[in-house]
């Protein structure tokens, strides 16, 4: 009789297990991520030419995307957190001489282009999100 009831029992004792692995993590293991887009300007103006890099330090990752010529930009698959940001200007084209590579001056000032000193931040959440910078 012992055995008809560890049989019955058999189809419980198996859901409940399934159920209680699946409530435990059992998804996709990846982190939650979201979208960072916005414009960046200097003196009122967009800037036209550049890098958005964005660094997490306690996660120890960051992101980065490009300068639109309207002083847009768009990250994409941002791990969720809170960012040092820094706005780099991109070196000219390749085709440039050396001279070129001298006098190429962007309107980044020199403090938006390092983390520690730009002072600009943003947090990323799940889903799409904005951070406009006016340096």
């Amino acid at each position: 009789m012992t055995r008809i009831i560890l049989t019955a029992r058999w189809p419980v004792l198996l859901g409940l297990a399934v159920a209680v692995s699946g409530g435990l993590g059992c998804g996709s293991g990846e982190p939650p991520t979201g979208s960072l887009s916005g414009n960046v300007t200097y003196n009122g103006q967009p800037v036209t030419a550049g890098v958005v890099t964005l660094v997490n330090d306690q996660a120890g990752m960051g992101a980065s995307g490009e300068l639109d010529a309207s002083g847009r930009y768009r990250i994409e698959s941002v791990r969720t957190g809170q960012y040092k940001v820094a706005i780099h200007r991109q070196p000219p084209p390749p085709e440039s001489g050396p001279e070129v590579f001298r006098n190429w001056k962007l309107n980044i000032p020199e403090k938006y282009q390092d983390l520690e000193s730009s002072g600009l931040s943003a947090t990323v959440s799940e889903g799409k999100n904005t951070a406009d910078f006016s340096l």
